[in-house]
């Protein structure tokens, strides 16, 4: 997996636990122990290389990363310095905050 911080390669551990009940298609899924999830099935074989794809990508972080501390930022993406050129620009909400502040308003 690529990190979404530095753009280098990140290996990260994956870690899913899934407890599954196999029942039978129509058959009564009440009885069963809070905390399983059920899978019913038919005449067709369980997919388990599929059941376990999915698991593995419902484990997989939503965005990859380093931690923190191990990551650097890339080359070349340092925030530029203001250039001497720049107009410096008054805030648009100055006036407001000078209306706050008189409480005849």
């Amino acid at each position: 997996m690529v990190c979404q911080r530095c753009l280098e390669l990140v290996a990260l551990n994956i870690h899913s636990e899934c407890d599954y009940a196999v029942v039978k298609e129509g058959a009564d899924s009440q009885s069963l122990p809070k905390g399983y999830d059920v899978l019913e099935v038919g005449e067709d074989p369980l997919d388990l290389m599929t059941l376990v794809e999915d698991e593995l990508l419902l484990a997989l972080p939503i965005v990859p990363a380093h931690d923190p501390e191990d990551c650097q930022q890339p080359a070349g993406l340092e925030e530029p310095e203001p250039s001497e050129n720049e107009v410096s620009r008054s805030n648009p909400f100055s006036v407001l905050a000078q209306l706050k502040r008189d409480p005849n308003v």
